[in-house]
């Protein structure tokens, strides 16, 4: 295999317009407001579809599909509970973090809880989320720089992060957004296009629902339904629970979508933004879900690879991709997507679907980028720490940053430690056990207090990600319950946390001091929608 001109030709204009949005964003982007929140001029559906591409990042665009392929359809869930959890940020959060207006994401900490040493301790789940993102978005670019150019792993890999690198650096906020909003229509477009020309390939739905059936006789088998359900992961209640609620709950709390709001005009465009994005999100995911569902037949039947001697099956031609192309520790199987459109031999098809896939994967990373660009100069050295440079020279101190922030992601997405879903998971839990209940609950109720945001924070930090790292390593999946033996309690990404870090704040807000009445008045009841 080879690689294709039409598919390079695609790539090249989609990088030239990147470029383009980069160079010509970088004069909107002389001050601090235009940097980090792009002035607070983004209109609702720019703002939504920028909102679609950065929270629906590869793990959606490549992980998901890769689930499908590898637990069954009833992984179908997961997809419904990302576009079912976005509607519920409306009222969570949109509206009264846009009120509240905040520069960053750590701002409402520091004032809610009254100490600017909560944006630290906010800052430290941020920045393991952040490095989580970011790399698994480069991992994900280089998987479509593999598709497109054919190169080894590691050369896509540093193809893929210079390429985020540069419009970030250029135009920031600014830049991020108009990209995002390009990229978010990009990734819905490529999605459907491909389930279109799968279906197609099988003259219809019913079609290739008997071709998906005659190669993975339980594919479509819900748990319980049979005692050779798809995957042990769907075999129990907590596999479809747990997927669900992950992504249905993050919304409302990851701090690259609550960024979005601040960027948003006003309280009425931050809620329609989600309106967008829930279109543009809603489109994808159904194109998704065909390509998954068909990925293994497709593999299978029509592959160049399934010629090669010793090659049986989808996964054996994963296999030998990993060996031919070197890709780095368990990212070959988010491959299976692009295999899967690969084997319809059209490269106008791969053209687009190579397009999306880096619209979704660039635009994560250069989203979660501008968070820790603003996290570790603006909050860190100067709020917390007190130096006047992030504030004298702001968009020298981000530049930095982000070639800080691109290095080190660059040399974990070499060898990644798991599957982009995986990754995104870890990240979810991490964020929405700690700083989850301290954002949702300081808004909403208002005996949310500071001991408890310190202690939720730093105790779920702790056990989300030790949790998470010893299922992976120990057990051998992310999804096992780390007390348990492998093939034990099913618990996706360690899911319970969240539900432990919020009956863990109440508590301790409950018997701890409250803060003060006008700081609550302020930043709690007075963003309250009805005032």
């Amino acid at each position: 295999m080879g690689a294709n001109p039409v598919v390079i030709l695609g790539a090249l204009i989609y990088f030239a317009i990147m470029i383009a949005i980069g160079w010509y964003s970088r004069k909107a982007a002389l001050n601090a407001s235009d940097y980090y929140v792009a002035g607070r001029k983004v209109g609702p559906f720019v703002n939504g579809a920028a909102l679609a591409s950065t929270y629906l990042s590869p793990a959606s665009f490549l992980g998901l599909p890769a689930f499908i392929f590898l637990l069954g359809y009833p992984f179908w869930w997961a997809l419904v509970g990302i576009i079912g959890g976005m509607p519920i940020a409306t009222l969570l959060t949109a509206a009264p973090l846009r009120k509240y207006a905040p520069t960053s994401f750590t701002d409402y900490y520091a004032d809610r809880y009254d100490s600017k040493w909560l944006r630290l301790v906010a800052g430290i789940p941020t920045l393991i989320a952040g490095i989580a993102y970011v790399t698994l978005s480069i991992v994900g670019t280089a998987l479509f720089m593999l598709a497109i150019l054919k190169l080894n792993f590691n050369v896509s890999v540093v193809i893929a992060a210079l390429v985020v690198f540069v419009y970030v650096y250029w135009g920031g906020m600014v830049a991020t957004t108009w990209s995002a909003a390009f990229q978010g229509v990009t990734m819905a477009v490529a999605a459907v296009v491909g389930a279109i020309y799968t279906i197609a390939h099988f003259g219809g739905i019913n079609g290739m629902t008997e071709a998906v059936l005659s190669i993975s006789p339980n594919f479509f088998n819900t748990p319980y339904a049979n005692e050779k359900a798809s995957h042990a992961l769907m075999g129990m209640w907590t596999g479809v629970v747990g997927f669900y609620y992950t992504w249905h709950f993050g919304f409302a709390a990851m701090p690259y979508t609550v960024v979005r709001f601040f960027t948003a005009q006003d309280i009425k465009s931050a809620r329609r933004s989600v309106f967008w994005a829930v279109f543009f999100g809603g489109a994808m995911y159904m194109g998704l879900t065909i390509i998954g569902t068909a990925a293994r037949t497709l593999i299978e039947t029509l592959h160049p690879f399934m010629q090669v001697e010793g090659v049986k099956n989808a996964v054996d031609v994963l296999k030998h991709m990993k060996q031919v192309y070197g890709v780095g520790g368990a990212a070959v199987t988010d491959y299976s997507m692009i295999a899967a459109m690969e084997g319809l031999k059209s490269p106008f098809l791969l053209a687009v679907i190579c397009a999306g896939g880096l619209a979704i994967a660039m635009s994560t990373a250069a989203g979660w980028t501008m968070v820790l660009n603003v996290l570790l100069g603006r909050d860190l050295i100067g709020k917390v720490f007190g130096s006047n440079w992030p504030e004298e020279k702001p968009v020298q101190v981000t530049r930095i940053m982000t070639t800080l922030v691109i290095v080190i992601c660059t040399l974990i997405a070499f060898n990644p430690p798991a599957l982009v879903l995986d990754i995104s998971g870890a990240a979810f839990i991490v964020i929405l056990a700690s700083v989850g209940p301290p954002l949702i609950l300081g808004i909403w109720w208002h005996r949310a207090n500071t001991t408890a945001a310190v202690a939720n924070i730093l105790v779920m930090t702790f056990l989300s990600t030790y949790s998470w790292m010893y299922a992976n390593t120990k057990l051998g999946s992310a999804h096992w319950f780390f007390l348990s033996k492998k093939g034990g309690i099913v618990t996706p990404h360690q899911f319970y946390w969240v539900f432990v870090g919020f009956v863990f704040f109440i508590l301790i807000s409950l018997i701890t001091k409250p803060n003060k009445d006008e700081i609550v008045k302020k930043y709690s009841y007075d963003l309250r929608p009805e005032n």
